[in-house]
């Protein structure tokens, strides 16, 4: 299957459940389980440093900023989420190799994605991420891929992802790339 070619007919047929048991996740929901309890435990640990060690580049109030914390939280799952097509573990990076994985690409990965925030709430929509993936390089994902992973994300169906989901979304974006190819350069 390339994933540019995905359409609605693999939308509506469960091809996306039956590619994503392929590069070895048989459960979304687990495994958005243990990358959301992941990116708590990496934000609190990021926390918890940044109050041991203030980082005199970033102004600190109170201990600690929440959501740098947050962010590299996310990040660090992602990295630890998204290697190769094998299971839910790897050396991680993907796509964020090509635009170098630091902190402040997550960062700006996070302004952007809160650019999509239209209300404030902290939350994006299925109708911004086809939009999003294209901003962050990976347009190549059909606007079928794109929803298919959106639903399979959302899974409270509340119509709306935060920037952990996204990060999760986008790890097993990098997954099945690496599987199925077409991967963006």
């Amino acid at each position: 299957m390339d994933l540019n070619n995905f359409g609605s007919q693999q939308l509506n047929d469960g091809s996306l459940n039956q590619m994503l048991e392929q590069v070895g996740i048989n459960d979304v929901g687990s495994f958005l389980n243990q990358f959301r309890n992941q990116a708590q435990r990496e934000t609190q640990r990021s926390h918890q440093t940044s109050r041991d060690e203030p980082d005199d580049d970033q102004p600190r109030s109170g201990g600690g900023n929440n959501s740098l914390d947050m962010i590299q939280g996310a990040m660090n799952a992602y990295n630890t989420f998204s290697g190769g097509s094998g299971g839910s573990s790897g050396s991680g990076g993907g796509f964020f190799n090509n635009i170098s994985s630091t902190y402040q690409n997550a960062q700006k990965m996070y302004a952007l994605y809160k650019q999509f925030d239209r209300n404030g709430d902290g939350k994006i929509t299925a109708d911004d991420i086809q939009i999003y993936l294209q901003e962050v390089g990976l347009g190549a994902a059909s606007p079928y891929l794109a929803k298919a992973l959106f639903q399979t994300v959302d899974q409270n169906h509340n119509g709306s992802l935060d920037f952990t989901d996204l990060m999760a979304l986008t790890a097993l974006l990098n997954k099945l790339y690496g599987q199925y190819g077409g991967f963006p350069r």
